[in-house]
């Protein structure tokens, strides 16, 4: 986009308009200069399906209001409430494109036309009808065709013919004269018709037809030559691109710079300019720039615009000279103006397009680029509110950089929001409606641009047009007449008429004398009459001017009055503005610390009712397991004590058979000592009823004979060493292999009170107070191949560091032989025992394959011995 106003295409050296100057010594914070703000008109988009819920209505012919759906992301965070939003104007879905042209873009061309610039943009989110607004289709024409239309119907009648004016690639023109003007259109004529060999027809995307609306503006300067030249650019991942520039297959477009010219305009350095003369030829061009514009497909978009286009239209115009038919070759003399219509890229979320790759980055930078020209906005709001001299960071995108000069006040500058009210874009068209609020804000100065005054008289061109008229209809009239017809331009103005013929030798010269004394009389009479009307007008014009002083210097008092209140009222009205922007502050302030106290008190009523339903719960589990268990203790305790006296219905009646088994051996004593038998017999006897029952075990020899082995030990005598393992009544703490060889017996080691370990990972399993005994299990091969475990037991003594001692008092040793095997090949843990070791014991197992002999007694397992 190339910014310009009235001025001069001088490449060096060239003066600064008084415009420029201002705009560079207000620097962005405000100034004297009279302003106007930005408007903003808002574009409601018809829903696209009628099943679809709306987040938006039309209150007034200006103000729309915004009611966040359910399924908005900070419905259910904070309490959200309906939103009213002021703009310009709103039009509703069912407003024309002439109505929208007729309202905001129709006095952007009148003041292109009168050598002012204008700005036009459109903004929203994605697929909220920003292109069809701009172009609109091919039933439904858009603003920028309808702007082409009023702009070549009103400058018609005063079109310069072509290369009059040329680029001079410096934002600036140069003017040709006649001659070099044909030799262009010639150059120009012969590329067209080599092009047309080659071109491929356009399919048309906007409608070309004449609107049937009037769209012819007035204020067009008559005594002026105009010529019309476009430009099509876009920012693509911020970078600048020519959609105009001739480029074949190997070459692809370039991307530009975008650079200041010597009145501190931005322009788009090397852009193709083209000129055109009709509506269809500017249409044509745009066509062709379209087609290489950058679109994508994406979910909400089938044809999402994927860069920021910028059309601009400028205008150039030069008056005529004298006669009224040619341009004036005076540089100084070119004003130019332009129309920039930009159609910016929809801003939209990753997480409802789905965008990745390629599509993911251009939304990246489309984002950044809207974000930049948000940051611009805001800052030179504040700084026209606070006074303060921020820097706005026009540089931050390339879009922002080319609209520098609007903003500081290079033009007028528009704004349509488009919106689609549907509930599913509320988050974003709530965005949207924030920055079009804060734009309205900010003041952009009126431009006032010089009109370069040839000091040619006014209407020239019109009166030549008249005067060649009237000389053809006179030379239509005297087509028979020999003599040529002479016309005398003289001065409206005369003396008299002309003076006669004379020739002071001829018989007719007394005649002549007093004819010529009779003009001369009434052009001396003629002359006084002037000149008192001359010195009437002159007093009149004296005396006017010295009312016309007085009242100035009556005026000048009153401005100087009036300019004393006004910087009062100023100095107030700052003043009010920085307390509100203060107060604006510290409300702000509170507010956010309000909205983190009420998320706050909402997490902990939450909190709270969560814990309220464990609670709740709990009790309710609580009372469940209660009767569960207090059934349950019902049914044991029943049990119990239907064991317990069972129970002691046995040890009732084993303790009577005891009792009759003692009597019996009494009477067999006092029998024996009542009879006379011999000592032999006697013996015998004795021996035999010593012999305890509990040893006469019956078990199967090599060929499955029962037989009782006899044995010659007498009662067998409890031995401390060999007794059963003292495993229950406390708290042990059994440490053993993760992965043990399985004994293959139902003696094992049983402890009714314990905790199993594989790996001593924490101190306070061997600390813990409730442990007090410790048995470590060790299985390893012995030398015969069998497996040997033995069990090492000790006690958990506490140190007073708060640590604890195990001190070992006992082993248990326990081996497992196959009966297969001869048993005097074998050590056995019993051979080292005490002689009052307990007798040899062998019990069938339940394995499948063999019986298992186990020797000892004291401990679970197969062979066991302590030590």
């Amino acid at each position: 986009m190339k910014t310009m106003r009235q001025k001069t295409p001088i490449k060096v050296h060239q003066r600064p308009t008084p415009l420029s100057s201002a705009v560079q010594s207000r620097g962005n914070s405000g100034s004297n200069l009279p302003s106007d703000p930005v408007h903003v008109y808002c574009r409601v988009r018809p829903l696209p399906c009628e099943s679809d819920l709306s987040c938006l209505r039309v209150a007034a012919q200006n103000t729309v209001v915004l009611t966040p759906p359910e399924i908005a992301i900070n419905y259910k965070i904070s309490n959200l409430k309906e939103t009213q939003y002021i703009f310009k104007r709103v039009f509703e879905s069912g407003s024309s494109q002439h109505e929208v042209y007729s309202t905001v873009a129709q006095p952007l061309v009148e003041a292109l036309v009168r050598g002012k610039n204008g700005l036009l943009f459109t903004y929203g989110v994605t697929g909220s009808g920003k292109t069809y607004t701009m172009t609109g289709d091919l039933q439904h024409r858009g603003v920028m065709p309808r702007c082409l239309d009023a702009l070549f119907r009103t400058i018609a009648d005063y079109q310069a013919r072509k290369f009059i004016f040329k680029p001079d690639r410096l934002n600036g023109f140069d003017i040709l004269s006649e001659a070099d003007a044909m030799l262009e259109r010639q150059q120009e004529l012969h590329s067209k018709l080599n092009r047309i060999k080659r071109k491929e027809p356009l399919d048309p995307e906007v409608a070309s037809k004449a609107s049937v609306e009037p769209s012819e503006l007035s204020g067009v300067e008559e005594d002026n030559i105009y010529s019309v030249f476009i430009t099509y650019v876009e920012v693509y991942n911020n970078c600048v691109y020519d959609l105009l520039e001739e480029t074949t297959i190997q070459k692809t477009m370039q991307s530009k710079m975008i650079r200041e010219d010597a009145s501190h305009n931005m322009f788009v350095h090397g852009v193709t300019e083209i000129e055109v003369k009709t509506m269809e030829e500017a249409l044509e061009v745009f066509q062709i720039g379209q087609k290489r514009k950058r679109v994508g497909h994406t979910i909400l978009n089938a044809e999402s615009s994927r860069s920021h286009s910028v059309f601009t239209v400028r205008l150039v115009q030069a008056p005529v000279d004298q006669k009224g038919e040619h341009v004036v070759q005076d540089r100084n003399a070119i004003t130019v103006s332009q129309l920039s219509l930009v159609d910016l890229a929809g801003s939209e979320r990753t997480n409802r397009t789905g965008n990745t790759g390629q599509r993911l980055r251009e939304a990246g930078n489309i984002n950044n680029s809207l974000m930049t020209l948000r940051t611009c906005m805001e800052i030179l709001r504040e700084n026209q509110m606070t006074g303060s001299t921020k820097k706005v960071p026009y540089r931050e995108s390339k879009i922002t950089h080319l609209f520098k000069n609007y903003f500081d006040g290079e033009g007028q500058v528009r704004m349509i929001v488009c919106v689609n009210p549907r509930a599913e874009d509320y988050d974003e068209t709530a965005q949207v409606m924030k920055f079009a609020e804060m734009t309205q804000d900010v003041q952009i100065a009126r431009p006032t641009p010089v009109k370069i005054d040839v000091g040619l008289t006014p209407g020239r061109r019109k009166a030549n047009q008249l005067f060649k008229m009237a000389v053809n209809d006179i030379e239509k009239r005297h087509q028979g007449t020999a003599n040529k017809l002479e016309i005398d331009l003289g001065l409206v103005y005369s003396l008299g008429p002309s003076f006669p013929d004379m020739k002071m030798y001829s018989p007719e010269s007394q005649l002549l004398l007093q004819e010529l004394i009779k003009v001369l009389e009434m052009r001396v009479s003629k002359r006084k009459s002037l000149c008192e009307d001359f010195d009437t007008r002159q007093d009149r014009f004296r005396m006017n001017l010295l009312k016309l002083e007085k009242e100035n210097i009556s005026l000048k008092s009153e401005n100087t009055s009036i300019k004393g209140v006004l910087g009062q009222s100023r100095q107030k009205i700052k003043a009010m503005e920085n307390k509100i922007v203060i107060y604006e502050s510290s409300i702000d302030d509170l507010n956010r610390r309000n909205r983190i106290l009420e998320e706050r008190v909402r997490e902990l009523q939450t909190q709270l009712n969560q814990k309220t339903q464990q609670l709740n719960q709990k009790e309710i589990e609580k009372e469940r397991q209660r009767k569960k268990f207090t059934s349950k203790i019902a049914v044991e305790s029943e049990k119990m004590s239907r064991e317990l006296e069972l129970k002691l219905q046995e040890q009732k009646s084993k303790l009577k058979e005891e009792m009759r088994d003692k009597e019996e051996r009494l009477r067999m004593v006092s029998e024996i000592i009542s009879t006379p038998v011999g000592k032999v017999a006697r013996s015998n006897s004795v021996d035999e009823l010593a012999t305890p029952v509990t040893s006469r075990v019956t078990s199967t020899n090599a060929n499955g004979v029962l037989y009782t082995p006899r044995t010659t030990r007498g009662v067998a005598v409890a031995n401390p060493r060999h007794r059963r393992s003292r495993s229950t009544g406390e708290r042990w703490l059994e440490h053993r292999a993760a992965n043990p060889v399985p004994l293959g017996t139902i003696l094992q080691p049983y402890y009714t009170n314990r905790k199993s370990v594989t790996k001593l990972s924490e101190a306070r399993d061997v600390t813990h107070a409730k442990a007090s005994k410790y048995c470590l299990i060790s299985q390893e091969a012995d030398t015969e191949g069998e497996v040997e475990t033995k069990i090492f037991k000790g006690d958990v003594i506490p140190t007073t560091g708060g640590g604890a001692q195990v001190i070992f008092n006992d082993v248990e040793c326990l081996k497992q032989y196959s009966p297969t095997k001869s048993p005097g090949g074998r050590k056995r843990c019993s051979d080292y025992n005490a002689p009052s070791a307990p007798p040899l014991a062998e019990i069938p197992t339940t394995s499948s394959k063999c019986s298992t002999a186990i020797e000892g007694h004291g401990g679970s397992g197969g062979k066991r011995s302590k030590h």
